[in-house]
């Protein structure tokens, strides 16, 4: 592990917000309590995946300040990702007031923790006690050495004197622009956002349409590998999905600028059974584009962003009481669209099989969430190992674009590729597909 760069931790400037900066060598993550807690910087390397807007870069208004008319207008959308209640609304008090609200938006959270070691380094953020919604949010970011996946662990807890109930809602604006050669940003039109179609979804088609047009022509199905489908062309809107995995219990949301080469992924629990918010949604979508919400109107804005939003289920909390929700980040290298995640990485094209004169070609293409080494394992009907290789070394700044013929073992049914992590020594699978 000598060549593995270790974990660091330091208060540094960022943008010119007081910030706490983790990094691994792998990506980098900058935390600024000052601004709602919010994450401002999730970085590949040297590239930027979470969106910021360059005017409020910075800046610190007063709580007043922040709330102004109480108008989507007077809300400071500074990017970066930042947790909510849900469900929003405005006509009890059973839904959030917000955008904009000046304690859990943009107040200004106290950093309770911070730890650091060569293999791990995490911070702690938590909100000012808020009246109107009696929740109090914590929020824990941490990453691990030789490892592009990050744990956010978010708490909610009732500091009010009587019963209340709400989902923890996670919200990540993804870049979504390109520089034209004079300069002048422009919408990232190849930028898309997948999550895996529910094959028990309560909508005809996995997903339904929360705000914009129904015609919106950003949204879709994927029938052939099961996804529900956003393609950023620019226009404002925003769906809901109940997306999860087909074990019913497991979900995730990806992001991929393919211009970049680039992904992000997020992966969470499902809990069948129990109630979400906004229409049975896991997660949701939201688009900056040409068009209006409320006072706002976007049409002639410099913001090219997409939104991936996970919520938990409904929580009920009694005075004093906590609940918990955990998302798993990861960032990696793309060739497209993503198609799945698993621990391990994800796919922009899944592993296939391909019979030949002499064997079996596997193919496919990856993203690894860690440095490690590329394992191909054969499984035989039961399950069990009957034979496994090791193939080469791969890590999250490397595409994997795997393509090659093996002759299988005697009762070998299938293939699954893994990554071998070299940090904690963790097998983590890529991919799994059956032979011909």
């Amino acid at each position: 592990m000598a060549d593995i760069p270790s974990c660091s931790l330091e208060q540094a400037d960022f943008r010119g917000w007081k910030a706490i900066c983790l990094s691994n060598g792998f990506v980098t993550i900058v935390a600024v309590p000052d601004i709602g807690g919010r994450i401002m910087a999730f970085d590949l390397g040297e590239i930027p995946l979470l969106f910021i807007d360059p005017t409020l870069a910075g800046k610190l208004f007063t709580a007043e300040q922040n709330q102004g008319d109480g108008s989507l207008a007077a809300w400071k959308n500074f990017g970066g990702d930042k947790t909510w209640p849900s469900p929003q609304g405005w006509e009890n008090d059973d839904q959030w007031h917000g955008p904009p609200d000046p304690v859990l938006d943009t107040g200004r959270y106290q950093v309770t923790g911070m730890e650091h070691s060569a293999r791990a380094a995490s911070v702690k953020m938590v909100s000012p006690p808020d009246s109107r919604t009696g929740m109090q949010i914590t929020r824990k970011v941490s990453l691990h050495r030789g490892s592009s996946r990050v744990e956010l662990e978010l708490s909610f807890k009732n500091i009010s004197d009587r019963l209340r109930r709400w989902s923890i809602w996670d919200v990540a604006q993804l870049q979504a622009e390109k520089t034209l050669p004079d300069g002048k940003l422009a919408p990232e039109t190849s930028c898309t956002v997948t999550a895996p179609l529910n094959p028990q979804s309560k909508f005809p088609d996995g997903y339904w349409v929360m705000f914009g047009e129904p015609a919106n022509p950003q949204w879709g199905v994927d029938r052939e590998h099961r996804l529900v489908v956003a393609k950023y062309r620019w226009e404002i809107g925003k769906i809901g999905s109940d997306a999860c995995a087909p074990d019913l219990h497991s979900g995730w949301i990806a992001f991929s600028n393919p211009r970049q080469g680039l992904a992000f992924t997020e992966r969470f629990p499902v809990f069948p059974g129990e109630e979400y918010p906004d229409n049975g949604s896991t997660v949701e979508c939201w688009t900056i584009g040409k068009g209006r919400v409320a006072n706002l109107d976007y049409e002639h804005s410099d913001i090219y962003l997409m939104e991936t939003e996970v919520l938990s289920p409904f929580y009920t909390f009694q005075p004093g009481e906590s609940h918990n929700f955990q998302i798993e980040w990861g960032a990696c290298r793309s060739a497209g669209p993503i198609l799945d995640v698993q621990a391990g990485g994800c796919a922009s094209q899944r592993l296939a099989v391909q019979a030949t004169h002499n064997g079996v070609q596997l193919s496919g293409v990856f993203g690894a969430f860690d440095s490690g080494n590329l394992l191909l394992t054969w499984l035989d009907k039961t399950g069990e190992v009957s034979g496994s290789i090791l193939l080469a070394s791969v890590n999250p700044a490397e595409l994997i674009e795997f393509d090659q013929t093996f002759r299988p073992p005697a009762g070998a049914t299938a293939a699954e590729l893994s990554v071998l992590s070299e940090a904690d020594v963790e097998l983590r699978k890529l991919g799994t597909c059956e032979l011909m």
